[in-house]
């Protein structure tokens, strides 16, 4: 037994526009309404709910296209009309599900191409700026020590990284874990920062 739909409530074909829906229900209602039908309530009061639904779900084109889809598939909409019938449309306002519902479905597209100009954009601009930067010169200290760095030794025997003067330097010469051994003329100072044991060069 084929389940009635909201067109064979109201007697129109699925595809009917807006306005021939419109006219149905008006039709309908009419025909059905309890006020011309007290001595039958079988016709007067079952019909006029199922009516009063139908022409709610299908004057509202979010509403019919969720419809359509949960009776056929994925049936494509039927388009709007359009003149003087579409002018007559309510307004409705659609929710994020009906808009997901009549839009039509697929992967998001990624743009690729404008990502792709922008990153090398970047980079000419990123060359570019190492071009004219001064990169000489004596940066100073960043308390991060490296083979080469000068340092002062503290009372605690830890080493600080400090700039060189050329004076009597105290030099890293190598860098090693705590349980290293410094190599040649050097002495084992604990890094400041935790990082190791700087072998600093003896001084003469």
């Amino acid at each position: 037994m084929a389940v009635r739909t909201h067109y064979d409530v109201l007697g129109v074909a699925p595809d009917a526009s807006g306005e021939a829906i419109r006219a149905a229900y008006r039709q309908r209602a009419r025909d059905h309404h309890p006020d011309r039908h007290r001595s039958s309530s079988a016709v007067g009061g079952d019909t006029m709910p199922a009516i009063n639904e139908a022409y709610r779900v299908l004057h509202d084109p979010g509403r019919r296209a969720m419809y359509d889809r949960s009776i056929e598939g994925r049936r494509p909409v039927t388009s709007s009309p359009t003149g003087p019938a579409a002018a007559a449309e309510p307004t409705t306002t659609w929710d994020a599900s009906q808009m997901a519902a009549y839009r039509h479905h697929g992967p998001a597209r990624v743009p690729w191409r404008s990502m792709l100009v922008a990153a090398t954009v970047g980079t000419i601009g990123v060359v570019g700026l190492a071009q004219f930067t001064d990169g000489g010169g004596d940066v100073g200290p960043d308390g991060i020590l490296r083979n080469g760095d000068c340092v002062e030794v503290e009372p605690d025997n830890d080493a600080r990284e400090i700039a060189c003067t050329g004076d009597g330097d105290l030099v890293v010469r190598a860098f090693i874990p705590f349980d290293g051994t410094c190599p040649g003329r050097t002495e084992p100072h604990r890094d400041r920062q935790g990082m190791g044991v700087a072998c600093v060069e003896l001084s003469e």
